[in-house]
């Protein structure tokens, strides 16, 4: 299972991320679990370190998507981020804070399984990476 996470101020934009992650499971046969937060602010205040991709909207009103990824990268620096934007122009803050990748609005559905597929495939190199070995006293 996947935990996804949308932090997006606008409603609509939310419902729209939100049934393209349960199309793009249906088509993939991944399952995801799935939260949402309407600001950043309360989003970071709740953040749960079990999250695996996070969607987030550069441009809140509260706490803008760049300034709340870099408070994020401070308690969680292997979380996928992924930028959700109008303007094309905030995508290069996106390296600045480690993320994956960013979508442009109005968001089309090739456009955003093409990087949620490049976020899944991010997490199974991640998982590919570790190998528990039992030893005396513990793995």
């Amino acid at each position: 299972m996947i935990r996804a996470v949308i932090v997006e101020d606008d409603g609509e934009a939310a419902d729209l991320l939100e049934g393209y992650i349960k199309r793009y499971a249906a088509e993939s046969g991944i399952v995801f679990m799935i939260d949402r937060f309407d600001n950043a602010i309360t989003f970071l205040e709740n953040y749960d370190v079990g999250y695996d991709i996070v969607f987030m909207d550069i441009e809140m009103e509260d706490l803008d998507g760049v300034s709340a990824a870099r408070l994020l990268r401070k308690r969680d620096r292997s979380v996928t981020l992924i930028f959700v934007t109008n303007m094309a122009q905030f995508a290069i803050k996106g390296y600045e804070v480690d993320a994956l990748d960013f979508i442009v609005k109005p968001v089309k559905y090739y456009d955003f399984a093409f990087r949620l597929k490049k976020a899944v495939s991010r997490l199974n190199e991640k998982e590919e990476q570790y190998l528990p070995v039992s030893i005396a006293g513990g793995v």
